[in-house]
């Protein structure tokens, strides 16, 4: 279980000391054979009256950007990933992709296999995207009048997943915070979410 801490304000840098509670994610695990070069990543979440605030930061170098459009294949670039079901009455969860470029994917699914496309975007939700020699650093917030927007409410219990990937980097990589437990390849696995909890 993952317990997203309350700060007191909207959080709008990546250095806000705000970020210093938060609980660390570290995604390491590796669910496939053929996977296992995963390079590291940590994510901190925490919430404030206006919304989710995601931090994600990795290691990975040097790093693949190419995709410029929203809903593009974000996955083959360099990508960090929180799929999040905010409404645990509501089996759909949203499908947050973002690339160093800090182009965004964002759907709104219940499987891999169907797609809803919201019509907010990367200025909605505040992307910043940070890179220098050493790592790259990506923040967003998820506003809670997004959520109620399409799940009516959000619930002190939230599902969901943070994944690192890259599938057409110099080494392809699959890895998650909580495990997938599926024969092949697949982060659209729902059942397979953890537990995140406001609290």
């Amino acid at each position: 279980m993952y317990i997203i801490k309350k700060t007191s304000d909207k959080i709008v840098s990546i250095k806000d000391k705000a970020w210093e509670s938060a609980n660390v994610a570290e995604v390491n695990i590796r669910n496939w054979d053929g996977f296992e070069k995963a390079p590291k990543m940590e994510a901190r979440l925490l919430y404030s009256d206006f919304g989710i605030h995601v931090q994600m930061v990795t290691d990975e170098n040097p790093l693949r950007a190419t995709a410029r459009e929203q809903n593009g294949q974000i996955c083959k670039d360099s990508c960090m990933e929180f799929f999040v079901r905010p409404n645990e009455n509501d089996p759909r969860y949203l499908n947050i992709e973002i690339n160093p470029f800090g182009t965004i994917y964002l759907g709104l699914r219940t499987s891999r296999y169907d797609c809803v496309y919201p019509e907010k975007g990367r200025d909605y939700l505040e992307v910043q995207s940070y890179v220098d020699n050493e790592k790259w650093i990506l923040q967003y917030v998820i506003p809670f009048e997004f959520i109620k927007e399409i799940f009516g409410d959000y619930t002190k219990t939230m599902y969901g997943n943070l994944y690192k990937c890259g599938d057409e980097t110099e080494s392809p990589h699959l890895a998650s915070y909580y495990p997938v437990v599926w024969e092949k390849p697949d982060f659209h696995r729902p059942e397979c979410f953890g537990e995140f909890v406001l609290e």
